[in-house]
């Protein structure tokens, strides 16, 4: 989707002071973006139930969830662009918010020019990741998994949960591999050759941690094994 425009995304917009969401709500709807405007996480979450996004602009300080939390709960449900924003982030904040996912970070005040730059290029590489998921079926012991944009299916007992596009080709590759062992290596080439924002084996630990999680809510008699010094296998039990 190389031909997007600025008028086909949608923002969300996530700060809790109103001036903020004013001055940065008014730049983007200048160049025909849609914003949809929220005062913390839990608006946020709320609004993601209904609505499908691009990008979402977020605040690292907001009331009761803090921006690296919220961002925590994005990234185990939704492959969805993330910049974030603050006006007086650490370093150590900054390294935290790109190791658990997010595309950017900006300080504020925010230059608009800067930021409506890469809210468009963010869409572009959102929307073109969207268009090359696949749905696909994967046997893993008993079970019949079926592996869509957003979701990971358990077909004979219709269960279901939330799946990002980099979970997918983790569990893809690692039920093509059989009982072999996947390093880490391997799997991060899988995913940081689509996005970049994996760019070290930590991720890999990040993702197959969710991974696991969310095969054993669903109940499957398989498991993700870590193999020492190499990588991981998927055993059937």
């Amino acid at each position: 989707m190389n031909s997007i425009t600025l008028s086909d995304t949608k923002v969300a917009l996530v700060d809790d002071d109103k001036v903020t969401r004013i001055l940065i709500g008014s730049a983007l709807r200048e160049h025909k973006v849609t914003v949809l405007e929220c005062g913390s996480a839990e608006e946020l979450f709320a609004l993601l139930q209904t609505q499908k996004v691009d990008v979402i602009i977020l605040d690292l300080v907001l009331p009761k969830v803090n921006g690296l939390d919220a961002l925590t709960y994005l990234r185990e449900h939704s492959d969805v662009g993330v910049i974030m924003i603050s006006s007086r982030a650490s370093a150590e904040q900054r390294l935290n918010g790109l190791r658990e996912g997010a595309d950017d970070f900006i300080d504020k005040p925010v230059v608009a020019a800067e930021l409506v730059f890469k809210v468009k290029s963010l869409a572009m590489r959102v929307n073109t990741h969207r268009g090359q998921t696949n749905q696909q079926q994967l046997t893993i012991g008993n079970s019949l998994l079926l592996v869509d944009e957003y979701a990971l299916v358990r077909t004979d007992k219709t269960e279901r949960c939330t799946l990002t596009d980099a979970e997918q080709r983790i569990l893809v590759s690692l039920v093509q591999n059989g009982a072999g062992v996947c390093t880490r290596k391997s799997l991060l080439q899988c995913v940081s050759r689509t996005d970049t924002r994996f760019g070290n084996e930590r991720s890999v630990d990040t993702l197959v941690s969710r991974l696991r999680t969310k095969l054993g809510k669903l109940g499957c008699d398989a498991s993700i094994n870590p193999v020492r010094g190499q990588g991981y296998r998927l055993q059937v039990e």
